[in-house]
């Protein structure tokens, strides 16, 4: 079986969720300012929801369906947030994914993340396209869409229901050779 292996960054540690993470993750994917700006945050954030999700974490990456990691501060072992890519194998290319819990909003925790990942996704999983999506109002995220390297592909109208009301995506991705170009 196959062992995700962990990622280091300058600041930070990329490495699976533990089921011990879970009453970390709820804290603050409870807070609503998550759940307002992610497409699948729920608020409330619900007992029992994290170790749920966490728990999914083995058979998505053994299935090769996805890459789930938990953002651990280097130096302090805090955790977080979270940083994913959702795989698909037959056209080799990824979402990403992530959020960071508000204490550390701002922070560029979000970026150096993503950009580990992206690496990852190129390098290891020999991904062809990596994209992103996010509401058309969270700003902070496709800023860091935009500092990792992704462009702008426009905005899917009303592309997802958020709290029953439509709302537009933004689209962004980076290609392995433009990601290449870039180092």
């Amino acid at each position: 079986m196959p062992i995700q292996p962990v990622i280091h960054t300058d600041n930070l540690l990329l490495r699976p969720f533990e089921i011990s993470d879970s009453s970390r993750v709820k804290e603050l994917a409870g807070d609503s300012k998550i759940a307002k700006t992610t497409l699948n945050v729920p608020h409330p954030y619900e007992d029992g929801m994290a170790e749920l999700w966490i728990n999914s974490h083995k058979d998505i990456f053994i299935n090769k369906k996805g890459i789930i990691y938990a953002i651990i501060k280097k130096y302090s072992n805090e955790l977080i947030g979270t940083v994913a890519l959702m795989i698909n194998n037959i056209h080799r290319k990824a979402e990403l994914s992530y959020w960071i819990g508000v204490p550390y909003f701002n922070k560029g925790y979000c970026t150096e993340s993503s950009k580990a990942l992206i690496e990852y996704g190129f390098k290891e999983l020999n991904l062809n396209k990596i994209y992103a999506l996010c509401m058309d109002s969270n700003i902070g995220s496709y800023r860091v869409m935009e500092k990792i390297g992704m462009k702008y592909e426009g905005t899917r109208k009303q592309d997802v229901i958020k709290n029953g009301v439509p709302k537009d995506l933004k689209s962004y991705s980076i290609l392995k050779e433009e990601f290449n170009k870039r180092r």
